[in-house]
């Protein structure tokens, strides 16, 4: 970790009223971190959604120290921090309009190669709710595929999901609430450490933050938008579970529930979402694979490697080959391929009239054959 490279990432983030959508106009026009804090007043009141307040902040911050005492906390504690532009950050929580600008991480946790689902629900569980998220889970196991489960280490089917991935042998993230000064809920802290074993704690509080009731709906974003699904196991009408979900069809990821007896408090939830088809129906691990896609083989993509020396010119050829390992901004293309955006908009159209990459929410591209 290169904390001269790190502070200013670390500084922007501590600036109130700097979200993702202004780091993403300020990056569009520096390279780096470091660059913003070098634009002058004119350049930083011609981007969008700065105004002379933000301005001021930019030019005249006190963060830089508060960067640097964040900093030494990371290296004493052993934590990574991930910055919403590094080449590591999740493709999916990167493409959500309110992404973590940076988030800290303690454990090795595999941000490529694996599917991921995360499964909520009440923190006050039935049984029936519980033997639930320990079959679905150990059934997506026995079938082989390469799954993290997230969720948000908190009382009830949170803790089930994690125990159940850890049984099972697969990898688990838990989003917390909080800074990594402390953890909460306290009783859950040797089933932590056993996900620090088999995956990770991530969190984007800083050291100093709480674990107050307001910070867990701020969690709860990232836990819906990391995954490709999230799966609502028991849920009341109301609650931390439903905001989650209805945060995930908001980044258009799928939303999967559990359907209950109708005169279930628990299944309220789950029967609202799925009646209002705001998630699909889910009762076995065969429904999530089937629902998923997960079923198609490998050699149903078509092949496009040994044609494209043929079909495209260098330039295409270069944003074609920036996409190799995973889907990228439009930004993030500009800056690696140091293009105009007017040319990247350009060439990203000819590749989609020739079928090898599309489209994905968020101004996101990514090749057809992955």
């Amino acid at each position: 970790m290169d904390a001269n490279t790190l502070i200013p990432k670390m500084a922007l983030a501590l600036i109130p009223g700097i979200g993702a959508n202004i780091t993403r106009a300020l990056m569009a026009r520096c390279k780096t971190a470091d660059e913003i804090f070098r634009l002058k007043r004119n350049d930083l009141l011609s981007v969008q959604g700065i105004g002379t307040l933000l301005a001021d902040r930019l030019l005249h911050t006190s963060t830089f120290k508060r960067a640097e005492e964040e900093i030494r906390f990371l290296e004493k504690e052993h934590l990574v921090c991930r910055f919403l532009f590094d080449d590591d950050y999740p493709i999916r929580l990167a493409q959500c309009p309110d992404a973590p600008i940076i988030f800290f991480q303690r454990g090795e946790i595999p941000w490529t190669g694996f599917r991921m689902i995360s499964v909520i629900g009440t923190r006050n569980p039935t049984t029936r709710g519980k033997q639930i998220t320990r079959d679905l889970i150990q059934g997506l196991a026995e079938k082989g595929h390469q799954v993290l489960i997230t969720s948000g280490l908190a009382y009830g089917i949170d803790v089930q999901a994690h125990l159940a991935a850890l049984e099972s042998g697969m990898k688990t993230i838990a989003v917390l609430g909080h800074g990594f000064h402390t953890l909460y809920p306290a009783i859950h802290r040797q089933i932590a450490e056993r996900i620090i074993g088999q995956g990770g704690l991530i969190s984007d509080f800083f050291s100093h933050n709480l674990p107050e009731p307001k910070n867990f709906i701020r969690r709860n974003r990232i836990i819906a938008g990391l995954s490709e699904a999230t799966l609502v196991i028991e849920s009341g009408i109301k609650g931390g579970a439903m905001a989650t979900a209805e945060m995930a069809n908001s980044y258009d990821r799928d939303v999967l529930a559990i359907p209950g007896r109708p005169d279930d408090l628990m299944s309220r939830g789950c029967n609202y979402l799925i009646r209002t088809n705001q998630a699909s129906l889910i009762e076995s691990a065969d429904d999530i694979e089937y629902l998923l896609g997960w079923k198609q083989t490998e050699d149903k993509k078509k092949p496009t490697e040994p044609l494209l020396f043929d079909q495209l010119d260098s330039d295409e050829l270069r944003i074609y080959s920036l996409l190799s390992k995973s889907s990228l901004s439009v930004d993030h293309i500009c800056r690696l391929a140091e293009f105009p955006v007017q040319k990247v908009s350009f060439l990203l159209l000819n590749l989609e009239f020739k079928s090898l990459i599309k489209a994905m929410p968020g101004n996101f591209y990514c090749r057809t054959d992955q």
